[in-house]
C-alpha cells in the first residue's frame, strides 16, 4: 500500500497551529486596530497622530502576516522568499513611529526627534532597495536595530521630560515604551518563545498605548472644536442682534436689505437712523474676517448711535466715527458709506470713507450715477476730513449701498460680477420690487464658496 507524500502527520499540523495561530491572532488584532485608526484619521483629518498610528500598525501587521507560516502555506508560498519583503517592512516601519513622536512631542531637545525622523526616512530609502535586490547585508540589520533602540531611548528621555512638564498624554507612554524597548533588546539577544519572536508582544502593548494617546488627543481636539463652534454660534447670534431686525418704515421709501457673512461672524455692518424727518444709512466693511472684524463691527453700532445729532451731515458722521475708533482697531481699518435721504427736499446727501461707490439708479432715464465722493479709511487717519455731495432724486429712482464683496463675488459664469455688470443689473431690475431684486442678485453671486462678506441695502423712492 503506497503512502501519499502530501499527507502531513497530525502532530506536525498541531504543532504548526500552536506556534502560528497566536501570532496570526496578534497580526489580525493589530491590523484591525490600524484600520480603525486610519478610518478615524480620515474622519478627523486634523489629527495626524491617528494617521501615523494606523500606518505604523498596518506595516507591522503586514510583516507578521508575511512571517506567519500558516499565511504563507495558504498562499502556497513556502521557502524563504518572503524574508527580503519582511525585512524591507522592518526598515520602513520606523518612519511612521518617528513621525508619531515628532507630531506628539515636537522637534525635541536640539531637534533630536526631528533628526531621528530624518535618519529613519533616509535609512528606509537606502535599505529597502538594497534588501530587495541583493542578499541581505548584515549591516542593514545592525543599523536598523540601532535606529529602533536609540529611537526608543530618545523617546523615553523626552517622555519622562514631558512628565515633569505636566504633559499627561506624552507621559502616559513611559512604561509602554520601556516595555517595548525591553522586548526589542531581548529579541536582539536571541530570546524567543518556542523559536518564535517575542517582539510582537511588546509591540502590541506599545500599539495600545499609542492608540490610546492618539484617540485621547483626537477627543480633546474634538471637544475644543465643539466649544469653539458653540462660541462662534453665540457670537453669530450676538452679531445679528446688533443689526437691524428689519428695515425701518420711512414714508416715501421702500427699503430692502441683505446680509450674508462669509464665516460664522463677519466684519460687514449696516444700520439706519430715522431722526428729525431724515433717513440716514451707514454701510461699513471692517478689514479682515472672523471674530476680530466682528468685534469692530460691534463697536460701529455704538459709535453710529452716538452720531444722531449729525443725521443731516454724512461727512460729519464719518469724521465722528473716525475719532471714536481712533486707537481701538489694533491695525485694522474700516471703509464706510453714509447717505442721508430727505424726502421733503427730494435729495440724497452722501459721503464715503474708502468705500466702493454707491449707485443711484435713474428710473426714467434707465441710467446710473456713481456716488464716488470718498475720503480716507476710518481708523488709521483720525484727522481725516470728509466732504458731502448732494443729488436730487425722483420717483422711481433707487439707491444701492453695498460692500465690496458684492462686486468681487463670482457670477453664474464664474467671472467677477464687477462694477459695470452690477450697474447693468440694477437698471434692468429697476421695475422689480426691491426685495425681489436683491433676491435675484444674491442668487447670481452666492452659487459657490463665498470669498467675502456680502451686504447690500437697496432704497426705492416712491
Amino acid at each position: 500500500m503506497s503512502v501519499d507524500s502530501d499527507v502531513i502527520p497530525r502532530h506536525v499540523v498541531n504543532s504548526a497551529l500552536r506556534l502560528n495561530l497566536p501570532y496570526f491572532a496578534v497580526a489580525c488584532a493589530i491590523a484591525i486596530g490600524g484600520t480603525c485608526s486610519l478610518l478615524l484619521a480620515r474622519l478627523r483629518s486634523r489629527e495626524r497622530l491617528l494617521l501615523w498610528v494606523g500606518v505604523f500598525s498596518m506595516l507591522y501587521a503586514a510583516r507578521l502576516f508575511i512571517q506567519n507560516e500558516l499565511v504563507r502555506d495558504a498562499f502556497n508560498a513556502p521557502g524563504t522568499g518572503y524574508i527580503p519583503f519582511a525585512l524591507s517592512i522592518s526598515y520602513a516601519i520606523n518612519v511612521p513611529f518617528a513621525l508619531f513622536a515628532l507630531e506628539l512631542l515636537g522637534r525635541g531637545w536640539k531637534a533630536s526627534i526631528k533628526i531621528w525622523a530624518w535618519l529613519c526616512s533616509a535609512f528606509a530609502v537606502i535599505a529597502i532597495p538594497i534588501g530587495l535586490l541583493a542578499h541581505q547585508p548584515r549591516w542593514l540589520d545592525i543599523a536598523n536595530s540601532a535606529l529602533v533602540i536609540s529611537g526608543t531611548l530618545l523617546l523615553l528621555l523626552h517622555v519622562f521630560g514631558a512628565r515633569r512638564a505636566g504633559n499627561v498624554l506624552a507621559a502616559s507612554l513611559g512604561w509602554p515604551l520601556l516595555f517595548f524597548g525591553i522586548f526589542v533588546l531581548l529579541q536582539n539577544e536571541g530570546v524567543t518563545i518556542r523559536g518564535n519572536s517575542i517582539e510582537p508582544i511588546g509591540f502590541l502593548v506599545l500599539l495600545i498605548a499609542l492608540g490610546s494617546v492618539a484617540v485621547r488627543r483626537a477627543l480633546a481636539t474634538q471637544r475644543k472644536l465643539i466649544d469653539i463652534e458653540q462660541e462662534l454660534s453665540t457670537a453669530r447670534r450676538i452679531q445679528f442682534s446688533i443689526l437691524p431686525d428689519s428695515a425701518p418704515h420711512f414714508q416715501g421709501v421702500q427699503i430692502a436689505t441683505r446680509y450674508e457673512p462669509m464665516t460664522s461672524v463677519a466684519g460687514d455692518f449696516y444700520d439706519f437712523h430715522v431722526f428729525d424727518g431724515l433717513l440716514t444709512i451707514l454701510v461699513a466693511d471692517v478689514s479682515g474676517h472672523g471674530v476680530p472684524a466682528a468685534l469692530v463691527a460691534g463697536m460701529l453700532k455704538v459709535c453710529f448711535a452716538a452720531q444722531k445729532s449729525n443725521a443731516s451731515n454724512p461727512a460729519a458722521i464719518l469724521s465722528g466715527l473716525g475719532l471714536m475708533l481712533r486707537g481701538s482697531l489694533g491695525g485694522q481699518y474700516v471703509t464706510a458709506a453714509c447717505a442721508t435721504v430727505d424726502t421733503k427736499s427730494r435729495t440724497i446727501t452722501y459721503a464715503g470713507a474708502g468705500h466702493p461707490p454707491s449707485v443711484l439708479v435713474r428710473g426714467q432715464e434707465r441710467d446710473t450715477v456713481l456716488l464716488d465722493q470718498n475720503g480716507l479709511f476710518l481708523g488709521p487717519f483720525p484727522n481725516a476730513t470728509y466732504e458731502n455731495i448732494s443729488l436730487p432724486f425722483q420717483s422711481g429712482d433707487r439707491l444701492f449701498v453695498y460692500t465690496d464683496g458684492i462686486t468681487e463675488a463670482r457670477a453664474l459664469d464664474g467671472e467677477e460680477l464687477g462694477q459695470q455688470r452690477l450697474q447693468q443689473f440694477l437698471v434692468q431690475s429697476n421695475a422689480t420690487a426691491p426685495n425681489s431684486a436683491l433676491d435675484r442678485l444674491f442668487q447670481q453671486i452666492t452659487t459657490g464658496t463665498p470669498e467675502d462678506d456680502l451686504t447690500a441695502v437697496l432704497l426705492h423712492f416712491d
